[in-house]
C-alpha cells in the first residue's frame, strides 16, 4: 500500500472512529444495535451457512431477526440438523474466514479502485466491517470446543505445530 501515507492515517483513524461508534451502539436501543450491525450479522451468518452446506451440516434454518436470547439480544443464527465432531469445528469457526477475507481484499483493493482518499476510506470501511464480525460468539466457541472436536482435533494440531516449529536441516 505505498499510495499517500495521509489517506491510510485517515483511514486508520475512519477504523478507530468506528470501532468507538460500535462499542457506543451495544449499550444503545436494540433498534440501533439492529441497524448498525445488520451488515455484519450478514456476514457472519452466512460465512456459517456456506461452510454448513461445505461440511455437510444439513442447515435447518437462519433468521436474521433480532429475538431476546437470555438477558441479551441475538441478531442472528443460523441452525444445523447434523453437527459432528468433525465439523463442529470448521462450521462455528466460520466467521474467522471473514479476517482472511479482509486480507484478501486490502490487497487486492487499489488494483480494483483508483488509489484516492475516498477509495482509502472505503477499504478501511470494508475492513472494519469484515474484522468485527469474524470474531466467534460465545456460542460458537461452544459449539466449537465441545470435548469430541477437541480429542479429534488435537492430534492435527499437535502435528502441525511440530511441522512449523521443528528445526529445518538445510
Amino acid at each position: 500500500m505505498g499510495h499517500y501515507p495521509l489517506w491510510h492515517v485517515c483511514g486508520a483513524a475512519l477504523f478507530i472512529v468506528l470501532a468507538a461508534i460500535h462499542r457506543r451502539t451495544r449499550s444503545s436501543g436494540v433498534f440501533t444495535v439492529v441497524l448498525w450491525n445488520l451488515t455484519g450479522v450478514i456476514l457472519h451468518e452466512l460465512a456459517h451457512l456456506l461452510v454448513g452446506v461445505v461440511f455437510r451440516a444439513r442447515p435447518a434454518g437462519m433468521s436474521l431477526v433480532p429475538h431476546r436470547d437470555g438477558n441479551g439480544w441475538r441478531l442472528g443464527s443460523v441452525s444445523f440438523r447434523r453437527i459432528t465432531a468433525v465439523n463442529a469445528v470448521p462450521v462455528a469457526l466460520a466467521p474467522l474466514g471473514l479476517a482472511a477475507l479482509a486480507y484478501w481484499l486490502a490487497r487486492h483493493w487499489f488494483s480494483w479502485y483508483k488509489p484516492s482518499l475516498p477509495a482509502t476510506l472505503a477499504l478501511y470501511g470494508s475492513v472494519f466491517i469484515l474484522l468485527y464480525n469474524a470474531l466467534p460468539s460465545r456460542r460458537d466457541l461452544r459449539v466449537a470446543f465441545n470435548w469430541r472436536s477437541i480429542l479429534l482435533y488435537s492430534p492435527l494440531l499437535a502435528a502441525l505445530a511440530c511441522y512449523f516449529t521443528w528445526p529445518r536441516v538445510r
